[in-house]
């Protein structure tokens, strides 16, 4: 027979069982919303230009899509187009605005996708390509002396990094085996100052971007055969918006909010294409062609080889 001091502790066991039950009830009703509030942020990244405030450039976009993907989205500026390749690769960036070169140097990552790219006007990306160019009388004036040239060739381009004033031209160089010759090229600060530089005797090759060089052509005809082409590249496309598939963010509706963008939200693209020179006249975004890029690397027979020089050139 059970005693009132059995009694009340039987009633207090029934009721801690009890008041367990429902906590445990309780927390798992709000685990959704715990996860829905502790849900990390979309990373949009780029890389730092000096001429453009590119972290301003992608406020608008990162709001747009905040409101289309119904999750927080911060903005990253790495350093260089090589730390941003490296955080591509390293999955801590979700969706990347990219350059030529960043692209060709991930592309081959299963994780990456590319969703879409600046619709440049075609007269636009016609004019967007790199030249090399030589001395009528200088120790190389033909195409075929580039991958023949001896070492000691003084080589100039325009500043660290620039697309169509050196990178171009090295991947070209190296394709064809003929970087070593040319060692470490110095720089000129200005496509105008390679040219002179290299009417001057001051170098003996230069890398520049074709616009600079057909003007100089127009306005120094006296004096235009002086200097002669050896190489000239094909259009240089820019490089493309990336979206990370293994991150936890749709990457087809990633895609349809950027190709959408110009209906959607014509601000946020203004401020996009005004952020990046290669984009002028763009007033769109469209899909992805990779055949622009993979004219760039025609000249490559190994796929390991270009891969080490397109880590090198980043």
């Amino acid at each position: 027979m059970m005693t009132s001091i059995d009694r009340l502790l039987f009633r207090t066991r029934a009721l801690r069982r009890q008041l367990v039950r429902l906590a445990v009830a309780g927390v798992a009703a709000c685990l959704p919303f715990m996860a829905q509030g502790e849900e990390p942020a979309v990373v949009v990244a780029t890389y730092h230009y000096a001429r453009y405030d590119r972290a301003a450039a992608l406020q608008p976009l990162a709001r747009h899509l905040a409101d289309t993907l119904g999750r927080p989205v911060t903005v990253h500026v790495s350093d260089s187009p090589r730390a941003l390749a490296r955080s591509m690769a390293e999955g801590s960036v979700d969706i990347a605005i990219t350059n030529t070169f960043v692209h060709l140097a991930t592309r081959a990552l299963s994780t990456l996708k590319p969703v879409a790219v600046f619709d440049v006007p075609q007269h636009t990306l016609e004019r967007y390509r790199g030249v090399l160019i030589g001395r009528k009388d200088g120790p190389v004036t033909h195409a075929s002396d580039l991958a023949n040239a001896k070492p000691g060739i003084r080589y100039v381009q325009t500043i660290p990094g620039s697309t169509s004033g050196g990178l171009v031209q090295d991947l070209h160089l190296a394709a064809i085996g003929a970087a070593h010759p040319f060692g470490q090229p110095t720089y000129a600060g200005t496509h105008e100052a390679v040219l002179e530089q290299v009417r001057q005797a001051q170098a003996d090759l230069g890398a520049l971007a074709e616009p600079p060089w057909q003007k100089w052509q127009a306005e120094n005809s006296a004096v235009a055969t002086e200097i002669v082409e050896l190489w000239r590249s094909p259009p240089i496309p820019p490089g493309p918006v990336v979206c990370r598939t293994d991150a936890a963010i749709d990457c087809t509706a990633v895609a349809d909010t950027l190709l959408a963008l110009d209906k959607a939200n014509p601000a946020a693209l203004a401020a996009l294409t005004a952020a990046w020179s290669e984009a002028s006249g763009t007033t769109r975004l469209r899909p992805v062609d990779e055949s622009a890029y993979d004219a760039l690397v025609a000249r490559f027979r190994d796929a390991q080889r270009m891969k080490a020089v397109l880590e090198q050139l980043l």
